[in-house]
This record gives C-alpha cells, sequence and structure tokens, in this order.
C-alpha cells in the first residue's frame, strides 16, 4: 500500500517540496510563513481525522497530532489566529489511511529540515520548533506503515486510500491561499536576526 501511496502522489509530494523549500531560505520571516502553510495543511487534516474517530483505526493518534506544537511554534513567532481551511471529507478507513500517509511523511520530512534550521536560524526560530521535532525518540513512521500495511480496508479499496493522500496533498499545496483572512500577528514585523 505504501508503494502504491507513493507512485499515486509522487507529483504532488514534488510540488509541495518546491512550495516549502524556498520558505525555509527566508529567515524567521519564512519560517512563519513555512509554519502557517503547514497550519493551513495540518489544522483541517487533524480536525477531519478527529471527526473520524481516527483513533479507532490508529490507538495511539493522540501521540502522534501534531496541531498543539504547531500552534506553540506559531504563538513563539508571534501568530495568534491562524484561518484555517475546512476539514476534508475523510469518511471510511482506507480515505484516512491516505491522509495519514502524508501527515506522516511530512513528519519525516520535518526530520531533513531541522538540521539546517537549527544551523542557520535565529534564537528565535530555533526555539520553535515543536512540530518539526515532533515525535522524536520515536518510531512513529515505522509504526505507521505497519498499521497501514495491515489494513484491509486500505488494500480492498486502494482508489479511497489514493483519494485520502491527494486530498492532504492538496492542503499542502493550496491551503494556505485558501485559508481565508491572513493570520493575525501580533509581534512586530522587524528585520530578522538570522
Amino acid at each position: 500500500m505504501r508503494a502504491l501511496l507513493r507512485a499515486s502522489t509522487v507529483g504532488l509530494h514534488a510540488v509541495v517540496d518546491a512550495r516549502f523549500a524556498p520558505m525555509l531560505g527566508s529567515g524567521e520571516t519564512g519560517y512563519r510563513s513555512f509554519l502557517l502553510a503547514s497550519a493551513a495543511a495540518v489544522f483541517p487534516l487533524e480536525q477531519a481525522l478527529r471527526a473520524a474517530k481516527v483513533d479507532a483505526i490508529l490507538p495511539d493518534w493522540a501521540r502522534r497530532a501534531r496541531t498543539a506544537a504547531l500552534r506553540a511554534d506559531l504563538a513563539d513567532l508571534g501568530v495568534v489566529e491562524v484561518p484555517a481551511a475546512p476539514p476534508p471529507l475523510l469518511a471510511g478507513e482506507a480515505r484516512q489511511f491516505g491522509a495519514l500517509y502524508v501527515l506522516e511523511g511530512s513528519r519525516l520530512g520535518a526530520k531533513l529540515l531541522l538540521p539546517e534550521l537549527l544551523a542557520r536560524g535565529s534564537t528565535r526560530v530555533q526555539a520553535a520548533t515543536r512540530y518539526l521535532r515532533h515525535g522524536e525518540g520515536h518510531r512513529l513512521w515505522q509504526s505507521f506503515v505497519a498499521y497501514l500495511e495491515s489494513s484491509e480496508a486500505a488494500r480492498r479499496c486502494p482508489d479511497d486510500a489514493i483519494a485520502g493522500a491527494r486530498a492532504a496533498f492538496a492542503l499542502f499545496v493550496t491551503g494556505h491561499a485558501q485559508a481565508g483572512p491572513r493570520p493575525r500577528v501580533i509581534a512586530a514585523e522587524t528585520a530578522d536576526a538570522d
């Protein structure tokens, strides 16, 4: 199932990488944009998964959810209100596993981004890395893959799993632009210290 999801979303993954990478090279303002773009996808996806009772298929869901970590990082950077896109409909186990594939994969990507951010970022940016660090020391990807591969529903309805993954990637690609009003930032937009 993982190989099918990867093959079916490789183009979307490349678009997300191309969208997010430039933000991280733009100091604190760019990192804030990265976190806001992440929140525009993560917040509605996690909301949809909670509404769909994701803990029935992923018992350690509470340990995996990153909304709180992302909100804390944004608050550290002065963002107090984050507009969110409406949550997608993730009815059915297969569709949920497709969305989870993208969320859990983004956690892997975060681990790759963290070292450079820590090396080049300001003290404020370095302190606001709960989202990127979330799950450190746990084998969350490996355990997720085990759940995914053992899902009879995902094997029975692979098109639903692919649809869930594509819906999740769509939020990472366009969620920020469609999120509605601009975020409310209380910190002064000063020159980056990094």
